[in-house]
């Protein structure tokens, strides 16, 4: 990938964190998130595919997670956990965004397994 395209695409994925941000700030529990929960999957959406195009391989698996998670909660309805899920979810991406390296996709993926267990398609 040219420099260019890694410095767009940083662009962009800054601006889908932000707007999850924005979104998550309004968000209080999990019914809230469950209100959202198109705005919010649509964020983690361009997050997946453009990600890992840019060498942030855990970043777009834990936005692929998240995004299995969501239209999960489109589909069926919130569970009880969703907010603080998805909250954990977005501060880890930002923080690897940010640099930090204590961020483990097993980590969440085993956390949205013991709140989604329904969820076969990982």
């Amino acid at each position: 990938m040219s420099d260019e395209f890694i410095k767009i695409a940083r662009q962009e994925i800054r601006k889908e964190l932000e707007g999850l941000e924005m979104i998550i700030t309004r968000c209080d529990d999990d019914e809230q998130i469950f209100k959202r929960s198109k705005d919010i999957e649509g964020h983690l959406h361009k997050i997946k595919g453009l990600a890992p195009m840019m060498g942030e391989e855990i970043i777009g698996e834990i936005a692929k997670i998240s995004d299995t998670v969501m239209k999960h909660i489109i589909e069926h309805g919130s569970s009880t956990g969703s907010h603080k899920f998805i909250v954990e979810s977005i501060e880890s991406m930002n923080n690897l965004f940010n640099g930090e390296k204590n961020v483990f996709v097993n980590d969440i993926s085993k956390r949205a397994h013991e709140i989604f267990p329904q969820i076969s398609n990982w």
